[in-house]
């Protein structure tokens, strides 16, 4: 349990200068030819970005080439998605020390995103742990969040919350793909493995708790996905410690929060005396959904999304 544990760590939540920054290297090469690409300089660090899309801005938080992957070409005729990898993502480079990184760090950098592409006012995307961030940005800068689109996500972050539900409402035969997968990947194989072999081979055992298809593939999602572990464990078990919506103001904004039925990372069931804290909430469940609603039951939640967007 203790090794499950260390590894939920790593892969789950499986997110100011003085002087105004500038945005440097715009591409447009063949790898990213769909869209505008760049870097934007923030605090010690080089953020990289990529903009697809027309519509309503929506800066879209986490690893960039992970979550364009989760976000379909229908969304993207209705938003023009500003996708931005977060200080923790390999291509970030933060060269701050680790003690230095708070939340204020994060919100400051998504300021500082905003204000490089002269975007006054935008929605936000946010997927599993980047709700958080999302979430705190929106209490902090309220005048300049227009919508608030949340994926994924728990209400807060203590240890141990979701297996109640894990316990009580998986079926046999999903324990016992669960249990199958981690005895495929025995503590001598994980160590033979690069740090990133790791990451994607200890993900992909997890699929029974994060798809409604236990048998399901999150491989390529996970795939392009190389981050800075040390500043991700950073985020978790010290910034986002003990983390819990319910303390702190209540979120005005629209908000359009979107949970999978058999989402045993994030259970839907936490948020039942949460969602007072967002009084203009949209609640949706999707009944054969995992943790990723927006690919498991992809043309259901772009009709929610775009008559939500288009509603408010």
């Amino acid at each position: 349990m203790k090794v499950h544990l260390i590894i939920l760590v790593s892969i789950s939540f499986l997110l100011t200068d003085a002087c105004k920054q500038k945005v440097i290297n715009k591409t447009n090469n063949d790898k990213e030819k769909d869209g505008i690409s760049g870097v934007i300089s923030v605090k010690s660090a080089n953020l990289h970005y990529v903009i697809e899309g027309k519509g309503i801005p929506c800066l879209v938080l986490g690893h960039s080439e992970s979550q364009r992957k989760i976000l379909s070409p229908t969304l993207r005729k209705h938003f023009k998605f500003i996708f931005t990898d977060l200080r923790h993502d390999a291509q970030s480079n933060s060269s701050l020390e680790i003690s230095e990184i708070s939340l204020n760090t994060y919100l400051d950098d998504i300021y500082t995103i905003l204000d490089s592409l002269n975007l006054e006012k935008t929605a936000i995307f946010a997927h599993s742990h980047g709700a958080f961030i999302a979430i705190e940005y929106a209490r902090k800068y309220p005048g300049r969040i227009s919508h608030l689109i949340l994926t994924g996500c728990k209400p807060g972050t203590a240890w141990g919350s979701g297996d109640e539900f894990w316990e009580s409402d998986a079926s046999e035969e999903r324990k016992m793909i669960f249990n199958q997968n981690w005895e495929s990947l025995p503590p001598d194989v994980l160590k033979q493995l690069s740090p990133k072999e790791r990451y994607i081979k200890t993900y992909i055992a997890m699929t029974p708790k994060l798809l409604h298809d236990p048998k399901g593939d999150v491989s390529y999602i996970v795939s392009v996905i190389d981050n800075n572990k040390d500043i991700f464990l950073h985020l978790q078990l010290s910034i986002l410690k003990d983390y819990d919506i319910i303390e702190g103001p209540e979120i005005s904004i629209p908000v359009f929060l979107a949970l999978g039925r058999y989402d045993y990372i994030s259970p839907y069931n936490l948020w039942d005396d949460r969602k007072s804290v967002m009084t203009n909430l949209s609640y949706n469940l999707f009944e054969k959904s995992g943790h990723f609603p927006m690919i498991e039951e992809q043309e259901l939640f772009d009709k929610k999304l775009i008559e939500w967007i288009s509603s408010h």
